[in-house]
C-alpha cells in the first residue's frame, strides 16, 4: 500500500472512531440490543445504601454457617469455620441475645444448607428483610487490605486507570441524564478511620468520569464540624467577592493551558480544582439537605459492651435521611462500618485476635442500627428506607480464615467470603458455594458485584468510563450483565 493511501486510511479510521465516540449514548444509558436486561419501572431500585464492613467480615458466624462443616469429628477439617471457636461463639451469641437463632436461608451450589449464624440473629426478627436478601459467595486473591479494599469498592484492581467508586458511577449517570437543576450531591461516602491507610477513599475515586461525579466524602466522627463549615465562616459577608476572585484566578490559569492554534490542554488536576471550587459555591444547596443535627452524636452498647459514642449508628441514621430526603434524595450513600469499637487489627472486623467478641459485638451493633432505618411492612415513616425501592449492600474486602489464627483470631481470607444484597429487585437465595475446606468453589467477583448494583439502578455499566467484558471475564457485555444479575439479583430482567 502506498504511504499516502495508508495515512489516508488511518485518518478515515480516526474520523470514524471520533464519530462513534460522539454518537455514543450518555453514560449509563442502555444501548440497542440490551433491552432484555433492562429492569422495569417499579422493579429496579431508586437508591443504594452500601454498608462497607471494614476489616473483612468473618462469614462463619454471621452470613454463611454450614452446620456440618468443620465439626471437631470432621476427618479432614476438624475445628474449623464456626467450630474453630464454638464455645466462644455460643457465649457471645448468648451475650448478644441470639444463641439459638441460626436458621436456614437456602442451599448453595454444592447443595449444602446455608444458615445465618448466631451473630446475625437480629435478621430473624425481621423476616421481611430476610425474604428480600441474597447471599453471594465471592472470591479474589488479594490478601492485604490496601489492595483488597479498593478492589471491593471499585470492582477493579488498585491502580486501574478507570477505577471509580460505585457512587461515582451512579452520580455520573444521574448527571448524564440531564438533572442539571440539582445542586446537592447525588452520592456520599460517610467514613472514619483508615480512610487513607487502607484505601477506603477508593469509594470516591473519579476514574475517567468528570470531577463533578465524585461523591462527597465526610468524616463521620467530625461531621458536626463539617456542617458548621457549610456556612463558610472564613469568608463571611465577603463570599461574593471571594468567589469572583477565585473564579477569575481559575479562568486566568485555564487561559494559559492552551496550545497555540490547537486548543486547550487536558489537565485533570485543574478540572478537579474547578469542580471543588464549584462545590464550595453550592454550599447553600448542600446545607439544605444537611441540617445541623444530621450527624448529631448517637450512643449505644451491644453484646454487653458498655454504651459509648456509636459512629456506625450515627452514619447509618444520617445515610437514611440523605437517601429519603423529600426533595433532593441521594442516589447512593456508602457507610464505612468501623464498629462500635475498633477490632484488634483495625476497622470493625479485622479480627486477628478476639474474633468472637469483636465480630459479635460490631456486627450486632451494625444490624441493630441498619434495621432501625428500614421500614417494616405497613410502616409509612417517610424518614425510613423502603426495601421496595432501596437496594442495600453489605460489602466487605474479604473474609476470615476458616482455621484459627493463634488462640482467638482469624487471618485474611479472600478465597471464599460472602456479601449480601437486600431489597430492590433482589430475589432471595444463595449464589455460589464455599466448600468444607473454606475455599469458594463457585463464586462471583468484585467486578460483578459493582456491575449488578448499577444494573439494579437501571444504569448500563459497560462504557470506557466504567467496566468492560474483560473486567467481568465474560465473552460479551450481555453475558457479563446477565451473569452479574443472576448472581447478585437472582434474575436477568
Amino acid at each position: 500500500m502506498r504511504r499516502r493511501t495508508f495515512v489516508g486510511a488511518l485518518g478515515a479510521a480516526a474520523g470514524i472512531g471520533l464519530l462513534a465516540r460522539r454518537a455514543r449514548a450518555a453514560f449509563g444509558a442502555f444501548v440497542a440490543g440490551t433491552e432484555p436486561l433492562q429492569l422495569a419501572d417499579g422493579v429496579r431500585a431508586k437508591r443504594i445504601l452500601e454498608v462497607f464492613l471494614y476489616g473483612g467480615l468473618s462469614p462463619w458466624e454471621t452470613l454463611y454457617f454450614v452446620r456440618g462443616y468443620g465439626r471437631p469429628d470432621d476427618p479432614r477439617y476438624p475445628n474449623t469455620q464456626f467450630y474453630a471457636f464454638a464455645a466462644d461463639n455460643l457465649a457471645m451469641a448468648q451475650a448478644c441475645g441470639g444463641a439459638d437463632a441460626a436458621r436456614a436461608v437456602g442451599s448453595d451450589a454444592l447443595g449444602a444448607t446455608v444458615e445465618l449464624g448466631p451473630f446475625a440473629w437480629r435478621l430473624w426478627e425481621r423476616p421481611d428483610v430476610v425474604a428480600r436478601m441474597r447471599l453471594v459467595v465471592q472470591r479474589h486473591a488479594l490478601e492485604p487490605h490496601e489492595a483488597a479494599v479498593p478492589q471491593a469498592l471499585t470492582g477493579v484492581p488498585l491502580g486501574h486507570a478507570t477505577a471509580a467508586g460505585l457512587g461515582t458511577h451512579v452520580a455520573a449517570a444521574r448527571l448524564a441524564a440531564g438533572d442539571s437543576s440539582r445542586a446537592s450531591p447525588h452520592s456520599y461516602l460517610l467514613a472514619t478511620g483508615g480512610a487513607s491507610s487502607d484505601n477506603i477513599a477508593a469509594a470516591v475515586l473519579p476514574g475517567a468520569h468528570p470531577s463533578e461525579a465524585r461523591p462527597l466524602s465526610i468524616k463521620t466522627d467530625d461531621a458536626t464540624g463539617f456542617t458548621r463549615l457549610l456556612a463558610r465562616p472564613a469568608v463571611g459577608d465577603a463570599r461574593t467577592q471571594h468567589d469572583a476572585l477565585v473564579q477569575a484566578y481559575i479562568d486566568q490559569y485555564r487561559s494559559r493551558l492552551v496550545w497555540p492554534g490547537r486548543g486547550p490542554v487536558r489537565s485533570l488536576r485543574t478540572d478537579d480544582m474547578a469542580a471543588a471550587f464549584a462545590t464550595t459555591t453550592r454550599v447553600d444547596a448542600i446545607a439544605g439537605v444537611m441540617p445541623a443535627d444530621l450527624f448529631a452524636p448517637r450512643y449505644a452498647g451491644a453484646c454487653g459492651h458498655p454504651v459509648r459514642r456509636d459512629i456506625p449508628l450515627t452514619a447509618l441514621a444520617a445515610a437514611a435521611r440523605l437517601l429519603a430526603h423529600p426533595t433532593e434524595p441521594a442516589s447512593y450513600v456508602c457507610v464505612s462500618d468501623v464498629g462500635l469499637y475498633e477490632a484488634s487489627g483495625g476497622g470493625g472486623y479485622d479480627t486477628h485476635t478476639d474474633n468472637a467478641r469483636d465480630t459479635a459485638t460490631n456486627f450486632d451493633n451494625m444490624l441493630a442500627s441498619l434495621l432501625a432505618v428500614i421500614a417494616a411492612p405497613g410502616e409509612r415513616d417517610p424518614a425510613k428506607l423502603s426495601l421496595d425501592d432501596t437496594l442495600i449492600i453489605l460489602n466487605t474486602e474479604f473474609g476470615r480464615t476458616p482455621a484459627a489464627q493463634g488462640d482467638s483470631g482469624r487471618n485474611h481470607h479472600p478465597y471464599g467470603y460472602v456479601t449480601a444484597f437486600l431489597g430492590g429487585p433482589v430475589r432471595a437465595g444463595v449464589a455460589g458455594a464455599i466448600g468444607p475446606d473454606g475455599l469458594a468453589t463457585s463464586f462471583a467477583t468484585p467486578a460483578a458485584n459493582r456491575i449488578a448494583a448499577l444494573l439494579a439502578l437501571g444504569i448500563w455499566p459497560f462504557a470506557p468510563e466504567a467496566f468492560s467484558r474483560d473486567d467481568a471475564g465474560a465473552p460479551s457485555e450481555l453475558d457479563a450483565a446477565a451473569a452479574a444479575m443472576t448472581a447478585f439479583l437472582g434474575r436477568t430482567a
